[in-house]
């Protein structure tokens, strides 16, 4: 049987194509039941959800991709600053006090493993990666994906419409595109 050419073919990591390509082939099975006349509303908004869930999924694993092309751990990581008192010089009463102290500036501790896609997306946004506009859009993604966590809601869980798709859709095009186009020119 021959492979299909992969989605994703501007992707180096094997491990990492082979698992966007996978988790595409889902979202095109769950489209296709989304829109059958075989089953109800209920059951069609289920599988947007998931698909949005899946989709929201290939965002992160893109943004994550692009950001670790172009920028180091070390650069991500956070500067931390901390006063340390060396001595007290004087006591003034209860809360007050003089001291000789210094400023200590380190980085904080940081792992491209360890972040979720809100992180991702302000990193992007903070290392001018993505614009403004479609770090909105992609909150706006992570904020529907996020509606998986049900005891963090405050109202019912709705409908997922088709609506809801064609938005996290285009943004995950625009998030396609835009990495596709740094990996083929490096910029």
């Amino acid at each position: 049987m021959p492979s299909k050419e992969s989605n994703f073919a501007f992707i180096a990591d094997a491990v990492l194509r082979s698992n966007l390509d996978r988790t595409f082939d889902h979202i095109v099975e769950l489209v296709s039941l989304s829109e059958s006349p075989k089953y109800d509303e209920l059951l069609k908004s289920s599988f947007r959800k998931t698909t949005i869930i899946f989709t929201a999924s290939i965002v992160e694993a893109l943004l994550l991709f692009i950001l670790k092309k172009q920028k180091t751990e070390k650069e991500c990581a956070q500067l931390r600053t901390s006063f340390k008192v060396l001595k007290e010089l004087y006591r003034i009463d209860e809360r007050k006090r003089i001291v000789l102290g210094e400023d200590r500036h380190e980085r904080e501790k940081f792992s491209f493993n360890k972040l979720n896609l809100d992180q991702i997306n302000k990193l992007c946004r903070d290392h001018k990666i993505i614009a403004d506009t479609l770090y909105k859009n992609i909150d706006n993604v992570r904020i529907l994906r996020n509606r998986q966590h049900l005891g963090g809601l405050d109202q019912v869980d709705q409908d997922y419409t088709a609506k809801d798709l064609e938005f996290v859709f285009s943004v995950a095009r625009e998030i396609k595109l835009l990495v596709e186009h740094v990996s083929i020119t490096g910029t």
